[in-house]
Order: C-alpha cells, then structure tokens, then sequence
C-alpha cells in the first residue's frame, strides 16, 4: 500500500501547477488520432472505422511500453536521494516507478473507450483476454526496470540508445499502419513474427477489435516474459550491490 500511494504522489506531483494537470495524457495521443484518422480518410488509403480503433489502442498501448523501457535505463539515477539516505529499498524503487506508469497509463484508457464508442466496436467476453495480455505487459516492465535499471545505473548512455530504438520500433511496428491481410504468409508475415512489440501490442488489441489472438503471439511473450524474469534475478544477484556505487 505504501508503494501505491508513494506511486500515486510522484504522479500528481509530475503535473503539479499545470493547468490540465494528468489530462494532457489525453490531448497529445487524442489530437494525434484525431489529426492522422483525417488524414487517412481524406487519402483513402484506410477506413477510419478501421484504422482509428486500431490506431488508438497500439498508440495507448505504446505508450506504455515505451515508458517501461526508456524509463527503466533511469529508475536509479532517479531514485539516487532515496537509496543514498536507505529511504527506499531497491525493490520499492521499482515498484513505485511501475505504479507511476501505469497510473499514467489508466488516464489515457478514455481515449479507448471513446474511439470505441464512436465507431461502434462491439465488445464480446472475448474482449477480457486483453486483460491477461495488459497484466503480461506490466509483468515485463517489472523485469525491463530491474535489468535496466542496473544496466543504465553502469552505462548512462543506455537511455539515449533506448531512446532512438524506440523510435525505429515505433515506426516498424504496426500501429499508424496495418499489415495486409495477406502478410502472414509473406516477407512481412516474417518480419512481424520476430517483432516483439508486435506481438505484445496484438494479445490486448486483438481480443478489444473482435479479433483472434494468435496463438504464436502468446507463446512470445509468455517466453519472453519468464526469460525475462530469469535474467533479472541473475543481474540482481550479480550487480545490485554495486547501484549505490554507480550512481
């Protein structure tokens, strides 16, 4: 409890004096969708009723996959005062900077709820396998913050390369475009299958648009996440100690 509330204070703190306070998480992404769904439907090249709902859900989505990753290089550098003074464990470090993240994540999900709304996407049961595939994704930013985290606290450079490779993903990654319905059999269908963003952003996305969720895509993550996990504690075991050094 106390982990959420520290989470949930350096959340309203990041916004304190603002005048929209958290609901800039909503106009940036919004005016995004908004201006690009236009766009789209002005050259034709999609249906807005097909490409916004998915637009919107992989944009909220990356988001948060995007937090987990560039801000896990700095969770330590960040926390410095706290573990310098023993204020905070290293686990509590981590657990209110996923807790900050995701907090950030559950004001954007309006924007999903709206797209869906306005262009009539019928939710089904099936829509509650999403849930699965979001607790899998804030799974994987538990272990991307405690591998990074050491690794950023070493090397300060981390989150600039991050930083950049997340912008590539971002465009390589299926969320302002679509794949075709037929890539899965070609080059593209190739490329998607060793994209693991892909996948991770398909097992939430998939079940909200009524669609099945590949049982690939399942395989990846539930593999990248144990592995993930397995890494995490050999690099705490090995370098932990040396955090307060780094930093």
């Amino acid at each position: 409890m106390a982990r959420l509330l520290t989470g949930y204070y350096r959340f309203l703190i990041r916004y304190r004096r603002t005048a929209l306070g958290p609901l800039w998480l909503i106009v940036g992404p919004s005016l995004f969708i908004a201006v690009l769904g236009l766009l789209f439907s002005e050259i034709g090249a999609t249906e807005p009723k097909t490409l916004v709902p998915h637009l919107a859900i992989g944009l909220v989505l990356w988001t948060l996959f995007q937090s987990f990753v560039t801000g896990s290089a700095t969770v330590y550098q960040r926390g410095r005062a706290q573990i310098m003074q023993g204020a905070q464990t290293r686990q509590d470090i981590v657990a209110v900077d996923i807790v900050t993240t995701f907090l950030a994540f559950l004001h954007q999900i309006p924007i999903i709820i709206a797209v869906l709304i306005i262009y009539s996407v019928a939710l089904t049961w099936a829509a509650l396998e999403s849930l699965a595939g979001l607790a899998l994704i804030v799974a994987n930013g538990v272990w991307l913050t405690q591998t990074f985290g050491i690794l950023g606290a070493r090397y300060r450079d981390l989150v600039e390369i991050f930083q950049a490779l997340m912008r590539i993903a971002f465009l390589a990654t299926p969320i302002v475009w679509m794949p075709s319905p037929g890539a899965q059999g070609g080059v593209m269908g190739t490329f998607l299958i060793f994209n693991p963003f892909y996948h991770f952003i398909e097992i939430v996305r998939a079940p909200l648009l009524g669609n099945p969720v590949a049982a690939l895509s399942w395989i990846v993550v539930v593999s990248i996440t144990v592995v993930g996990f397995i890494v995490a504690r050999i690099m705490s075991a090995r370098y932990a100690r040396f955090i307060p050094l780094w930093i």
